[in-house]
C-alpha cells in the first residue's frame, strides 16, 4: 500500500464534518438497541448495511463518479469494507444485545487510542511520542476498567463475550482507520459505495439466514432506514472525507463526543442506568486522549 498524501490543514468544515459525526454516531447505539427488540442482531446489521451500499452507490452512479482504475484503491476498497464495515458493525448489534447502548459508545472512545499506535508504525508523519504514550497507558486503564475486573475473570459469560466484542470492534474501526489513511487519493463517495458494497455481499448471507417469518413493523423499518441512510451511509462519506484529507488522528477528536453523547442519549432517551465503573472508565479513555492529543504550547 503506498505512502499517504500530505495532510492538509483542518478547516471549517472540517470540524462542521466532525461534529455532525458526533451526532450520528453518538445515538447509532440508541436506535440499534431500538431495532433489536424485534429484529436479530445479524439482520439489523445486514440490512443497514446493504441499505447504505445502495443508497450510496446509487448516488455514485447518479453523479457519474468514475471507478478507480488504481488497483491499491480497490484492494483498500475491501479492506475498508472488512474492517469499517461489515467486523465491526456486526460485532457492536450482538454486543449491543447484552451491553446497554451508553457502555457501547464509550467503547468507541478506545478508537482513538488505539489509532496511536497503529499511526506509529503504519502512518509516516503521525509518530506516537513518549506524551501519546502515556496518554495512551491512562486511556487503556479505562478501558479495563469498563470491562470491569468481573468480567475479565469471566470471559465465558455472555456480558464477558460482549464486551471483547466491544473491544473488537474498536480495533477493528483503528485498523479502519489506517487503512483509509494510506489509501491512494481517490474520489471519497465511490470509496464508500465500493466499501459498503464490500461489506454489504460479506454480511449479506448472515442477514438472509437470520430473517424473521413475521414481517417486521413500520416503526422497525424507519429506524433500519435511518441506520441504513444515515449512521452507515452519509456517515462512511464523511468520515472518508476526513480522514482523506487532514489526517486519521483529527478525524479520531470525534472520540471525545461520541460516548458522552451515547451515555447521554442512552440515559435520558433509552432509559439506560450506568454503573459508576462506566463512567470511571469513560473519564479515564477521554482523559488520556487529552493528554495524548494536547499540543505544546
Amino acid at each position: 500500500m503506498s505512502t499517504p498524501h500530505a495532510l492538509a490543514a483542518p478547516t471549517p468544515a472540517s470540524y462542521t464534518m466532525v461534529g455532525s459525526l458526533v451526532l450520528i454516531w453518538g445515538t447509532t447505539f440508541l436506535l440499534v438497541k431500538f431495532a433489536l427488540a424485534e429484529a436479530s442482531p445479524f439482520m439489523v446489521a445486514a440490512t443497514r448495511i446493504i441499505i447504505a451500499a445502495l443508497a450510496v452507490g446509487a448516488y455514485a452512479v447518479i453523479s457519474r463518479r468514475a471507478l478507480p482504475r488504481n488497483g491499491e484503491v480497490w484492494a483498500s476498497a475491501g479492506a475498508i469494507g472488512v474492517f469499517t464495515v461489515a467486523l465491526p458493525i456486526s460485532l457492536l448489534t450482538w454486543a449491543q444485545q447484552v451491553v446497554p447502548s451508553g457502555v457501547a459508545g464509550i467503547y468507541m472512545a478506545g478508537i482513538p487510542l488505539l489509532v496511536l499506535p497503529l499511526a506509529h508504525f503504519f502512518s509516516p508523519g503521525e509518530t506516537i511520542t513518549r506524551r501519546k504514550l502515556v496518554g495512551f497507558c491512562i486511556g487503556f486503564c479505562g478501558v479495563l476498567l469498563l470491562i470491569g475486573p468481573a468480567t475479565l475473570f469471566a470471559l465465558g459469560s455472555a456480558n464477558g463475550q460482549a464486551q471483547i466484542a466491544c473491544l473488537c470492534a474498536a480495533t477493528s474501526y483503528a485498523c479502519g482507520s489506517i487503512i483509509t489513511r494510506r489509501t491512494p487519493p481517490t474520489d471519497p463517495i465511490m470509496l464508500s459505495a465500493l466499501a459498503l458494497g464490500v461489506g454489504g455481499l460479506l454480511i449479506l448471507p448472515f442477514g438472509i439466514a437470520a430473517w424473521p417469518d413475521a414481517p417486521l413493523s413500520t416503526y422497525t423499518w424507519t429506524i433500519l432506514l435511518t441506520l441504513g441512510l444515515i449512521s452507515s451511509g452519509l456517515s462512511m462519506i464523511l468520515r472518508v472525507k476526513v480522514i482523506s484529507s487532514v489526517g486519521s488522528v483529527f478525524m479520531s477528536s470525534a472520540g471525545y463526543l461520541v460516548p458522552i453523547t451515547a451515555m447521554t442519549v442512552g440515559v435520558l432517551i433509552g432509559g439506560e442506568v450506568l454503573e459508576t465503573m462506566d463512567v470511571a472508565g469513560c473519564a479515564l479513555i477521554l482523559g488520556g486522549l487529552a493528554i495524548a492529543q494536547r499540543k505544546r504550547t
